[in-house]
């Protein structure tokens, strides 16, 4: 993984005054228009990490990875022996029960309406990039928030988001420097399918596990789990 200094990023625009109507517009047309909007600062596009530069080349390279293998790839479990942690990782990430096939809610009306509701009170910077669709901003855009995880890499990072896309209707709404913000219109509910996630979230951003609180607190997967149960916001930061 390449940090450099700020080069070409997907040449962003950034509106002035832009407002939830605005973002809503743009977010609903991308997937005709090849132009998809993101909450995020200049300031926080100061680096940026290597990656296809080619908009066609970026998004034939994340149409050939599975997301779902990226995030077992990702997955830092099983706990060793010695591990002090109380509730130790599991092998593999834990799998729910899911006899059909889930539906693809990226395109989604509610989809839509779920990510502008989110931003409502987002501060108003708006980015519009060269992508078809939210998964893809942060690999265009060459976003270094995972700068400080070398086993990981956009292209791989915009399978995994393009995979919740389908899944669950979560879309990249907002990033900063070291922080991603993701609408999701169909939650999980159910206690195996928050576990999925649990340990999928785990697996896509380390940090997750520790929510820097003033008490020490870290979170178990379990624990974890019941606190995304029916969310539709998800929070990720990356140390």
């Amino acid at each position: 993984m390449t940090l450099t200094a700020t080069g070409s990023s997907g040449s962003p625009d950034f509106p002035a005054n832009p407002d939830p109507v605005l973002y809503g517009r743009l977010l609903r047309r991308a997937h005709v228009t090849g132009r998809c909007p993101v909450w995020i600062h200049p300031d926080d596009l100061e680096h940026t990490l290597a990656r296809p530069t080619d908009p066609v080349e970026l998004s034939e390279a994340i149409d050939a990875v599975d997301g779902r293998e990226v995030l077992h790839r990702w997955w830092p479990g099983p706990c060793r022996p010695e591990c002090p942690c109380g509730d130790p990782l599991p092998a593999g990430i834990p799998q729910a029960a899911d006899p059909q096939p889930a539906a693809d809610l990226a395109r989604r009306p509610g989809t839509f309406d779920a990510a502008v509701e989110l931003v409502e009170c987002w501060p108003p910077s708006l980015a519009v990039v060269d992508a078809f669709r939210p998964a893809d901003t942060p690999a265009v855009l060459g976003w270094a928030g995972i700068c400080n995880y070398p086993h990981q890499d956009l292209v791989s990072l915009a399978a995994v988001l393009r995979y919740w896309e389908s899944r669950w209707g979560a879309l990249v709404v907002a990033m900063t420097r070291s922080r991603m913000e993701l609408s999701v219109a169909r939650p999980p509910m159910y206690d195996d399918e928050c576990l999925q996630v649990a340990g999928e979230h785990f697996a896509f951003c380390p940090d997750a596990q520790d929510p820097q609180r003033a008490d020490g607190y870290v979170y178990s997967l379990d624990s974890y789990a019941r606190s995304i149960s029916g969310v539709r916001e998800w929070h990720f930061w990356w140390d």
